[in-house]
């Protein structure tokens, strides 16, 4: 059945409300019983009953999202294990030494993505970096909006991620549907100049971290916390519950504390990567591209929470028994976030189901002088992104048009590709619906809705000047023209932003604090 116009009702009631009440499970499932309605002849009753059955029940019997469910469980063990066996504030007391300005510390965040690109940066890094970020006085929702910046976005120039093999894995689809013998990682590799969304988000917050630049949103609550200390607002609701975890005063907190879990992290993911990718008959990359990455990191998690059992046991800072239990208090205060993304995945199967990816795709399909392709193959991918707060799911609807289409008009393939994964990362970057939006607050213990208001006019401004590079990338098959159109628009913005005074020279110094 096509449902046209009525299938972008649904996402488009989840957002809305989302904004509007600030209730994120709330507004998904009404996004979900909307849609759902609408598919069974616009009856209500159906529709409610409908939205466990055929929409809530599937999403978690997928076994992708039933691993991210495990996953996002063992991650609260393990973050809550790392601050309760006195982890996270021994490696605050270590960094904070060198670190103690706002600067340096947003800087450090965003440099320390890279090493934990392997992992789950937002979720991770979030709980390592928040106690630095904190005595400093950055804004929970910067500190998210630094961990969604660097997370996916840098996840796709990263062939060892989820990432790298999944996007591989569509180009090499649809190269062998239209008769062309190119390497797909080949294709992947040339792409990364034309990924101008994904390479500009990442810049411009290190240029935000560097500069104190702060604008709409952002300005207040950074404004707030660089002057009272209130790096969130008494009202928010926070994703990771704050608790203090009370170190006694005659311990003795060294780093070992830090070292021995996050240690046992890294060994454990890059062991089951290993192992689950058989790096004997695949190799070293080989293993990594074969390998079961959501399983590596779980068992990560698991051993990691362990190793921070065992130093708080073997220091005397308590027993086996309060150590299970402080495990146990982690994984259940984190269950909020399955169940957003729970609802996130149910209303993208609702998308999916009326269609919506088909539709806006129909519509700029119906407009397409070809030096536009890929401009306009970007706008629509951003669309639906939005629209379903998935990245992975536009890039399955959009790859295969894009490509062939590319092909037959004579535009290159890595620009094709680049336009649509980096209309996939906007909406995995600023949708209040996506999973990486959402593990991004987790990590950063910050309101969700704070986070998508406070993020969003940078995305805004970063996708403003990858549209106008891909256009010129569509007239001139360029990369280097593309990447130099970007920067100049988003410079241009940026100027013009700071000349209107959104920016007040108070502000700026307090980045110095």
């Amino acid at each position: 059945m096509e449902y046209g116009v009525l299938s972008l009702i649904p996402p488009l009631v989840a957002i809305i409300m989302a904004l509007k009440t600030k209730q994120t499970i709330l507004s998904l499932f009404m996004g979900v019983w909307v849609g759902a309605t609408i598919i069974n002849h616009w009856n209500p009753m159906v529709g409610f009953v409908k939205v466990i059955s055929d929409f809530m029940v599937p999403s978690i019997a997928d076994s992708w999202n039933a691993g991210l469910i495990i996953l996002v469980a063992l991650a609260g063990g393990f973050v809550f294990m790392l601050r309760a066996c006195g982890g996270a504030q021994a490696f605050a007391q270590f960094v904070t030494k060198q670190i103690n300005s706002r600067k340096k510390a947003q800087i450090l965040t965003c440099i320390s993505a890279f090493a934990f690109s392997y992992t789950e940066p937002c979720l991770i890094l979030g709980t390592i970096m928040r106690p630095i970020t904190d005595k400093v006085r950055v804004s929970r929702a910067k500190l998210a909006y630094i961990l969604d910046s660097m997370g996916c976005n840098l996840a796709c120039f990263s062939p060892i991620s989820s990432y790298g093999p999944f996007i591989t894995g569509l180009i090499a689809t649809q190269i062998a549907g239209i008769g062309l013998s190119d390497n797909p990682w080949s294709i992947y590799i040339k792409m990364f100049p034309y990924n101008l969304y994904g390479i500009f988000a990442m810049l411009t917050v290190l240029y935000v971290a560097l500069t104190g630049f702060d604008i709409g949103p952002m300005f207040e609550v950074e404004k707030k916390a660089a002057t009272t200390g209130e790096v969130y607002s008494k009202d928010d609701k926070l994703l990771m519950p704050e608790q203090q975890e009370e170190i006694p005063t005659d311990y003795n907190l060294a780093i070992k504390n830090f070292l021995i879990p996050m240690l046992s992290l890294f060994i454990t993911i890059f062991a089951v990567i290993f192992w689950s990718g058989n790096i004997i008959e695949n190799g070293f990359a080989g293993s990594f591209l074969n390998a079961n990455i959501v399983v590596a990191i779980s068992s990560g998690f698991l051993v990691g929470s362990i190793a921070a059992g065992f130093v708080a046991i073997s220091t005397g800072l308590m027993d086996f028994k309060t150590s299970y239990d402080k495990w146990f208090t982690g994984v259940i205060q984190l269950m909020a976030v399955p169940m957003i993304l729970i609802m996130a995945w149910s209303i993208g199967k609702v998308a999916g189901t009326m269609k919506v990816g088909a539709f806006l795709t129909q519509i700029v399909s119906s407009y397409l002088p070809t030096f536009l392709v890929p401009a306009l193959v970007f706008l629509a991918g951003a669309l639906i992104s939005f629209s379903t707060g998935s990245s992975w799911g536009v890039w399955s609807i959009m790859m295969p048009i894009a490509v062939p289409m590319a092909h037959g008009l004579g535009i290159s393939i890595p620009l094709i590709v680049g336009a649509v994964i980096s209309g996939g990362l906007f909406g995995d970057h600023c949708s209040p619906i996506s999973d990486t939006t959402i593990l991004s607050s987790t990590g950063a213990s910050c309101d969700h809705i704070v986070h998508v208001t406070t993020q969003i006019p940078y995305a805004v401004l970063v996708a403003s000047g990858a549209f106008i590079g891909f256009l010129v990338g569509g007239a001139t098959n360029n990369p280097l023209l593309s990447i130099l159109t970007a920067l100049v628009i988003i410079t241009g913005l940026i100027a013009y932003i700071s000349r209107k005074n959104i920016l007040t020279k108070e502000h700026k110094l307090s980045n110095k604090a």
